[in-house]
């Protein structure tokens, strides 16, 4: 079955003019032969970004998308007129899934002279490749499919600011996980872009390290999962409206049943031949979402059992105090757990999923078949520094360059609202970074990293794009400021972050702007 990436448009009052068009065919076999007697080819056709979507995948969609921007990247060359190493090479070029699962040519050489449209289609054991090239007068005006320009993140791949993910962390900290809960199933968070560290990356790493599943928080982000290649289950940690029942079929995604009103509403909207998975959420305390009454569990769960069209592939909770040294909430927890589920006749082989992050580095496991992993799989620790967590290893550092260095006179004011004057003269860099990429603005007065680990601090107002920073002598442009992460004996960590600004990790982790790429490294 094919896909195409073709952007559609309407032109109003206007002439457009097609500039180039290339089409190519690759045998997708002869491609995958390739890679398995070079190793190396892989990394020579595809960005780090697309590696990541071809990590991610298994079997023939891993050929068929290795194969099909083999082609699309030769019929991109042809288009220009060149052919690939004259005026394009492989890694000039990148085309990577939208949220709809297309793909987007999001890189090329052109990129600022000329609209292309793409076109990937399989056949058998061949991909198709087409690549139009358009040219739009001055004059003209263009609508261009905007619902998918609008759902695309601009990533500023161009720009010397920029977040590493540590693979080998990732892995490193799903392993002491493992060992120190001696828990069947990691299940891997990855909601809110991977808690701000990069879905493809941390995906990447997770699938590396054997995770059995992963969660998510809507219907979208599993979506997305499962075009991007993700074959595990896929739970639903948010409440899905009973109107997406078809697509939790379709792409096999686990929702949470948070009460017998959305069980007999989801029922009723399943088609005769359609089978859905799900996942029970009980209420022990947290307020939030899920079953608080062991009568309504009773009908939950007797229905499943009568029901041959839904499939019951978990039950869990979720602890609201697990971070805290005071256990007696806890505890409590604990007991209602039991309570409301001990007598059910549940299903054998269903994944009992009760632990969070905080649960499986500070308790007793209450359940040793399932936990949900994620603040600690990224490294950092849920409580703070309230309670340790010196085993985990932080997955996410930021960095950037100094774009601009000068030497400031005696008496010179410094960005915004002139809030820092030197008192000498001072030699004062700018990164081009700010609280739009989500280093907040309150963050003044911080200080990053030099290589060698000294400290600069953070002067005058964060602008929206850019901070300065006081250096200790003149440096040369494109000296490495660490921003979040080590850097000589030295370290900033989301820990340090969130205190200053009076919040938790979470929230730095997830402010980080889409815009900033993200790098999976070793």
């Amino acid at each position: 079955m094919g896909y195409r990436g073709y952007n559609e448009y309407n032109i109003l009052g206007g002439m457009y003019m097609i500039v180039g068009h290339g089409i190519d065919a690759q045998i997708i076999s002869q491609v995958s032969a390739v890679a398995e007697r070079r190793p190396g080819f892989v990394d020579v056709i595809l960005t780090p970004a697309e590696r990541a979507v071809y990590d991610a995948r298994k079997g023939k969609h891993r050929q068929e998308f290795l194969a099909g921007r083999f082609s699309i990247k030769e019929a991109y060359s042809k288009a220009i007129g060149t052919g690939i190493g004259s005026q394009a090479h492989w890694q000039d070029i990148e085309i990577l899934p939208n949220d709809s699962g297309q793909p987007i040519m999001v890189k090329h050489p052109k990129q600022d002279k000329v609209t292309v449209h793409i076109s990937i289609s399989h056949t058998g054991d061949t991909v198709h490749s087409s690549v139009i090239l358009e040219e739009m007068s001055a004059s003209s005006t263009k609508i261009s499919n905007q619902q998918d320009i609008a759902s695309q993140a601009i990533i500023s791949t161009r720009r010397p600011a920029w977040i590493e993910i540590s693979e080998n962390a990732i892995q490193k900290n799903i392993a002491v996980i493992r060992e120190l809960t001696g828990a069947h199933h990691f299940i891997a968070i990855v909601k809110a872009n991977a808690y701000g560290h990069g879905m493809a990356q941390v995906l990447t790493a997770a699938k590396h390290a054997n995770v059995d599943g992963f969660g998510v928080a809507t219907i979208d982000e599993g979506i997305w999962l499962r075009q991007y290649g993700i074959l595990e289950p896929i739970f639903i940690l948010g409440v899905t409206p009973v109107t997406y029942v078809d697509d939790l079929v379709k792409y096999q995604l686990i929702p949470v049943v948070t009460s017998e009103a959305w069980l007999n509403a989801a029922v009723n909207k399943l088609s005769s031949q359609a089978s859905l998975v799900i996942s029970i959420g009980v209420d022990t305390g947290m307020g939030r979402i899920g079953i608080r009454h062991h009568d309504e569990l009773q009908r939950v769960v007797e229905k499943i059992n009568q029901t041959d069209q839904l499939i019951l592939k978990g039950i869990g909770m979720h602890f609201a105090t697990a971070d805290e040294k005071d256990e007696a909430y806890y505890q409590k927890q604990v007991q209602t757990w039991h309570e409301l589920v001990d007598d059910l006749p549940l299903p054998q082989h269903i994944w009992y999923h009760l632990a969070n992050s905080a649960t499986a580095l500070w308790h007793e496991q209450p359940s040793r078949d399932a936990i949900r992993v994620g603040a600690a799989m990224y490294g950092f620790n849920p409580s703070g520094k309230e309670m340790l967590a010196s085993q985990l290893t932080p997955a996410l550092t930021l960095k950037a360059e100094l774009v601009h260095v000068k030497q400031a006179e005696a008496g010179a004011s410094i960005s915004y609202g002139a809030t820092y004057q030197t008192k000498q003269p001072e030699w004062i860099g700018t990164l081009p970074l700010g609280y739009a990429d989500g280093y907040a603005r309150q963050l003044q007065g911080m200080y990053g990293l030099l290589p060698d680990g000294r400290h600069v601090e953070i002067i005058g107002r964060i602008a929206m794009d850019q901070l300065m920073v006081r250096l200790p002598e003149e440096m040369p442009i494109g000296t490495v400021i660490t921003l979040i992460g080590k850097a000589g004996d030295e370290e900033i960590t989301l820990v340090d972050l969130a205190e200053r600004l009076n919040t938790i990790p979470y929230e730095i982790a997830t402010s980080l702007s889409t815009r900033l790429p993200r790098k999976l490294v070793k």
